[in-house]
């Protein structure tokens, strides 16, 4: 009968994985997101040091060791992001507002005790990093971003070993699933021309590797430290161009108005560090906190090259090398838990993180500054089995005054104030066996 639930809600998991993945930055960073557990997000992202459920394969596999039995775990989430940019001066498109789009992603974990009380195994599959901006054809930032979008989908295997009964560590590997894809305006340089179009879209498949460690101090407090490491990424993909004036661009196209080649580019997702505290003072509550250290700053330069196109094609329009000098953040959230009763619990936190991204390079495909997040959630047990949780994240992006003139296409000029908020809400069931 066991087996028979599992292939249920397997299946059902598959149907929600059907969904696309494609999403925005959570304000993780940039384009880093952290909604693995809506029990886990509902306390504002600090997890690492408790990690008593399957999502752990995610926040600290050596949490898995906490799960007595096989359990499995299904959740879905949706991001709808708002972006209002106020320009500096007339010169560059008044006041704008990125199209609204809705963002949903799925998650799945599930964990079996190989050898209980001593290993542990455990699968899942998240979005870790993705990234979606949508800004009208004709506004102020056509010449640096019109559409973008990174897909993401990590599949994750791990283990966990309870070296005795307050230590475990654990260890896994993730396969990184991307898509990218970029489009941007670029001037025919001919009073009275429409723009031409310019797309990048590429995928690639890359792989890296989690470490942790959990330790019991006593029945009231615990910590946890999770390493996830680089993942490089090569998007082997195409460029293609559209609507090229004969009489400006189109020489350097053989006179036609549209013109596709192949082209790479790299992006390296980043290793992070988090270390969390558990502390349950009572049994009814359970207070969380997670300081996590994200090394952006191997992210210097967007590199996108093409192999078979003529020098001059690559250095009058083509060249899309992009200095980023991103430099690595510090992240903090903290969140409490109050059981309610034996079945309802209650969930609240807060999560600030610091931008990556300095001003000299700030543009619209990455649109982002310092984050206070302010999440809610509940938990309750449907039966002695199944657990629903529900969360909400309301996320403001400080106000970022930007002076800056991106040199991508014929010169963006992208100065100006950015204001963001973005609502998040996840829901997640959960089964044991």
């Amino acid at each position: 009968m066991a087996y028979f639930r599992l292939m249920i809600f397997a299946v059902m998991a598959f149907v929600m994985c059907l969904f696309s993945p494609s999403v925005f930055a959570s304000d993780s960073g940039v384009i880093k997101l952290e909604l693995a557990d809506a029990a886990a997000v509902g306390m504002g992202g600090a997890y690492a040091g408790e990690a008593d459920r399957s999502s752990a394969v995610y926040y600290n596999p050596a949490g898995i060791v906490q799960i007595d039995s096989m359990e499995a775990q299904a959740g879905l989430t949706w991001v709808a992001p708002q972006i209002k940019f106020e320009a500096r001066n007339a010169n560059n498109g008044g006041t704008s507002e990125m199209i609204r789009d809705n963002y949903i992603f799925p998650n799945v974990f599930i964990t079996v005790p190989v050898i209980k009380d001593k290993f542990y195994l455990g699968i899942g599959e998240s979005t870790d990093f993705g990234g979606g901006n949508d800004w009208n054809p004709n506004s102020f930032s056509r010449y640096s971003t019109i559409k973008d979008s990174i897909t993401d989908m990590d599949f994750r295997l791990v283990g966990a070993y309870k070296v005795t009964e307050k230590w475990s560590v654990g260890a896994g590997v993730v396969n990184d699933q991307s898509q990218f894809e970029h489009l941007m305006a670029v001037s025919n340089s001919i009073p009275g021309s429409s723009d031409a179009a310019s797309l990048f879209k590429g995928n690639d498949s890359a792989w890296g590797f989690d470490l942790s460690t959990m330790f019991k101090i006593n029945d009231k407090n615990q910590i946890g430290l999770d390493y996830k490491s680089p993942i490089h990424h090569k998007y082997d993909g195409a460029l293609y161009l559209s609507n090229l004036n004969p009489a400006s661009l189109g020489p350097l196209f053989n006179n036609q108005t549209s013109f596709n080649s192949k082209a790479i580019q790299k992006l390296t997702l980043p290793p992070s560090i988090t270390l969390g505290y558990s502390f349950k003072p009572t049994s009814k509550w359970t207070i969380n906190l997670d300081v996590e250290w994200t090394d952006w700053s191997q992210y210097k330069k967007q590199i996108t090259s093409y192999p078979y196109v003529t020098p001059a094609q690559a250095t009058a329009l083509l060249n899309y090398d992009s200095a980023r000098e991103w430099h690595a953040v510090w992240s903090e959230s903290i969140g409490a838990q109050y059981a309610v009763t034996d079945k309802f619990r209650v969930r609240a936190g807060y999560e600030h993180h610091k931008s990556p991204v300095p001003e000299c390079t700030y543009d619209t495909a990455f649109p982002d500054s310092d984050t206070n997040a302010y999440t809610m959630g509940i938990g309750y047990d449907i039966t002695s089995r199944l657990t629903i949780d529900l969360a909400y994240i309301a996320a403001y992006e400080e106000s970022r005054r930007v002076v800056n003139t991106v040199s991508q296409g014929l010169g963006a000029d992208l100065s100006g104030k950015y204001t963001e908020f973005i609502n998040i809400a996840t829901m997640q069931l959960t089964y044991k066996f």
